[in-house]
């Protein structure tokens, strides 16, 4: 223990010892230490993978019901010997058009089993430049492409999102983020998809992922 605090921020090295700070009147500081994400992120452990835009509509692998090895636009799995466990932080959803989009809310799904499909998308470390590189497979496909080797869509839970069988008469801003706070964890051995109620009639739509790598 250290027999006195010290006033005003301190920078330090992994393994420096340090005293407890305090406030310029002697208070002991217990604020939050910065952002919510910034030492995972600091760490170079939390990535992300975008897709920008579909083509053509919802693909029936990111649809409720969807059969195994489904054409899928947008999915990440978890390798079975991958040492990690994907952590789920926030999940980002927009619709670009519709002519009639599939009614009803969006889930988070997941597939027990890993494609044996070879990824395609590009995986980012969100601290830019760092050199630390994912264990996990994403799958992104404008198009989509058949998940070779993956299993049956399990509905999970309710995304941040909802549609009607509407078509907007002009353009508007909706909520686009779901924050999940690491409430879903993808184990070794598992695919994250997110699902539409229904694919619906030419929708477009741009998603991301965002998730913290932790070792098991």
């Amino acid at each position: 223990m250290f027999p006195q605090v010290k006033t005003g921020p301190q920078v330090l090295s992994d393994g420096a010892l340090t005293q407890e700070r305090c406030t310029k009147d002697g208070a002991s500081v217990m604020a939050n230490g910065h952002c919510s994400y910034q030492e995972s992120v600091y760490r170079g452990n939390v990535f992300s993978m975008t897709l920008g835009a579909n083509t053509g509509t919802v693909a029936a692998g990111n649809v409720v019901g969807g059969t195994a090895a489904a054409i899928t636009q947008f999915a990440l799995a978890n390798p079975v010997a991958s040492g990690m466990h994907l952590v789920l932080l926030r999940f980002r959803l927009g619709v670009i058009s519709a002519t009639t989009e599939g009614a009803g809310p969006i889930f988070h799904g997941y597939q027990a089993g890993v494609p044996t499909l070879a990824p395609s998308g590009t995986i980012l470390n969100n601290r830019m430049g760092a050199g630390a590189n994912s264990v996990a497979r994403g799958y992104v496909s404008a198009a989509g492409a058949a998940l070779t080797g993956g299993a049956a869509n399990n509905t999970h839970m309710l995304a941040n999102f909802s549609t009607t069988v509407t078509t907007p008469a002009s353009p508007y801003l909706v909520s686009t983020d779901d924050l999940v706070d690491g409430s879903i964890i993808i184990p070794p051995g598992y695919t994250w998809v997110p699902m539409w109620q229904a694919a619906g009639t030419a929708v477009l739509y741009g998603c991301s992922i965002t998730w913290e790598e932790i070792p098991i």
